[in-house]
């Protein structure tokens, strides 16, 4: 089956030039390499889980293979999506540091910070609780399951049907926002949910950075 990937442009604090270059380029090294690619912008204003539905909805209508949650505020390496689709995973996503200038602190979810530097020297896959919507990779047959899961959570816009897969919820008692409240549904629908320490973004925190520090090796 021909892979085809929905790009969705999730809005963040504020657009940049360089983060849509940066995931153009991703987007024609995809296509380069045989892949199909179309890139959704959606609404400013909204809440995230509320663009993510028409753009799960299209990927079922138009078959898609993979869903892949762009954020505008980081820089893609240019095989970005490609690495991530082959990682032949249902849930994947790359590295990214918080948006924090004096702290160089992982936004990826870890026990513990330490634990995040040894898997960042090993690279490669590690199984997570938690992903994040900046480079989430998620194939179609994931959403489809998980839409028959959580029948409750459809609702109609005109005559089609869309689902708030990524809706805020509260869970023990902690209020968890939309990729962790969709990463919690993806792991009660029996998924694994994945990291790619390779494919390390880099952020806007007053300047696009990355994880610098620990790539010479000098773990803060």
């Amino acid at each position: 089956m021909p892979i085809q990937v929905r790009v969705i442009l999730a809005p963040r604090m504020q657009p940049f030039d360089e983060s849509m270059d940066s995931l153009t380029i991703a987007a024609q090294f995809a296509v380069a390499n045989g892949f199909g690619v179309k890139i959704t912008k959606v609404r400013r204003g909204c809440p995230g889980f509320i663009n993510y539905g028409p753009a799960m909805a299209q990927c079922i209508a138009e078959g898609d293979t993979h869903l892949f949650v762009a954020a505008d505020d980081v820089i893609f390496p240019h095989d970005a999506i490609v690495r991530l689709v082959n990682d032949d995973k249902d849930i994947v996503n790359g590295i990214y540091r918080k948006n924090t200038v004096y702290q160089l602190t992982p936004a990826n979810y870890s026990e513990t910070w330490d634990e995040f530097a040894e898997k960042f020297k090993t690279g490669g896959l590690h199984e997570t609780k938690f992903c994040a919507a900046h480079s989430l990779t998620i194939k179609v047959s994931a959403l489809e399951k998980m839409m028959a899961d959580y029948p409750e959570l459809a609702y109609k816009v005109g005559d089609e049907t869309q689902y708030a897969l990524f809706m805020p919820m509260i869970r023990d008692g902690i209020c968890h926002q939309d990729d962790w409240a969709f990463s919690i549904r993806a792991r009660d629908s029996g998924f694994t949910l994945w990291d790619d320490y390779s494919c390390k973004l880099k952020h806007f925190c007053y300047d696009f950075l990355g994880f610098e520090g620990l790539e010479q090796k000098e773990v803060a």
